[in-house]
């Protein structure tokens, strides 16, 4: 099953102002993350399977799995330069 992405418009605007690799980085992590969220995520803090953290490189994201309505919720975004 494919999870559809969900941005709030505030962590939009970050992903926006992030340099294009850690962009391109960001966005593979979520592409993987839609086809199975569990597998490539992890943990944020204790194990509920839904609130999960995506990383590659210096980009990580907070995303949260809807499983009733097959969505990923991204809740933050940090960088952290290169």
């Amino acid at each position: 099953m494919t999870y559809r992405l969900s941005f709030p418009a505030d962590v939009f605007d970050i992903y926006k102002q992030l340099p294009d690799c850690a962009r391109q980085d960001l966005a593979v992590c979520l592409v993987d993350a839609q086809e199975d969220p569990i597998g490539h995520s992890e943990p944020y803090g204790e194990d509920d399977g839904i609130i999960r953290t995506v990383a590659r490189g210096h980009v990580t994201a907070v995303i949260m799995v809807g499983g009733a309505t097959s969505t990923l919720t991204v809740l933050a975004v940090a960088y952290a330069g290169e």
